[in-house]
């Protein structure tokens, strides 16, 4: 009994050491070729133009609310945007990488004089915001990235833009 354990003691011993020894030898090659690394690199700036873009979003819509209370459709719409937000945070997650912080601050959000301006600064946010995405949709993205994608650029257009254009 004690002579079959130390065999296969001996056995996963081999394995693990002929395992990292293997694992050490880099021969500079990669079974990713580099079309696919760019295509790798697209997406996560992609993922990050999107995320700085959602925060930006929600810094202006929170100056707004600062400036003239909860006032519709900013007290909705920026829920909204913290989701968008959110959404991309997780597809950062997934893969293991840290979720980006905002590059934004308050100093470099306008303020506005009125609510009408404000709307009409929230019909460019968003019409932008979906200009964003479309962009993206070229590439080759990974099936969450574009449900994620497609998700909050639909939002801006079909829910959001209209909110803003109502109140401009």
């Amino acid at each position: 009994m004690n002579e079959g354990r130390n065999r296969m003691s001996g056995l996963v011993l081999t394995v693990l050491v002929l395992g990292l020894g293997f694992s050490g030898c880099d021969d500079g090659s990669s079974s990713v070729g580099p079309e696919a690394e760019m295509q790798d690199q697209a997406v996560l700036a992609a993922m990050e133009e999107a995320i700085q873009d959602e925060y930006k979003a929600e810094l202006i819509y929170k100056k707004v609310l600062d400036n003239f209370g909860s006032v519709r459709p900013f007290s909705n719409i920026i829920n909204a945007e913290v989701r968008h937000s959110e959404a991309l945070a997780r597809l950062f997650q997934a893969r293991g990488l840290p979720v980006p912080q905002t590059t934004w601050s308050d100093e470099q959000i306008p303020g506005f004089s009125s609510l009408t301006e404000a709307c009409q600064a929230g019909v460019t946010a968003e019409i932008e915001n979906a200009e964003i995405y479309e962009k993206y949709f070229s590439l080759d993205l990974p099936s969450d990235v574009r449900m994620v994608f497609e998700n909050n650029q639909r939002a801006s257009l079909e829910n959001h833009l209209r909110a803003f254009q109502r109140c401009s």
